[in-house]
């Protein structure tokens, strides 16, 4: 008894066993090429993005101090991941100094 291409194909069609498993490509095992992000970009994106969270908390609460159709736990969820990225950014902040101060304080 011979089993076929068929058969193998329908035994990984039946239970779902990607391709790509069955037949990995070379691309794949060469390193990837990643982009390099400066660092003022990346703390350019991280502000703004607290940026953004400050902005919709502030925004959810007019919206509810207005009356307007919004939820009051959206309202309060998007003042605690306000909260929240302001803490962090600030713990970040905290522990650039004092790397920055350890660094100053190094003898060579």
């Amino acid at each position: 008894m011979q089993i076929g291409l068929n058969g193998v194909e329908s035994i990984t069609s039946s239970i779902g066993i990607p391709e790509t498993i069955l037949q990995p490509s070379i691309d794949k095992l060469q390193p990837q090429q990643t982009e390099k992000i400066e660092f003022k970009n990346l703390l350019n994106m991280a502000m703004n993005a607290l940026n953004n969270s400050q902005v919709d908390a502030d925004t959810a609460m007019q919206q509810l101090a207005a009356g307007q159709n919004i939820e009051l736990h959206n309202v309060m969820l998007a003042a605690e991941k306000a909260s929240l990225t302001l803490q962090l950014a600030l713990q970040v902040k905290n522990k650039i100094t004092d790397a920055y101060q350890q660094l100053m304080n190094m003898q060579i």
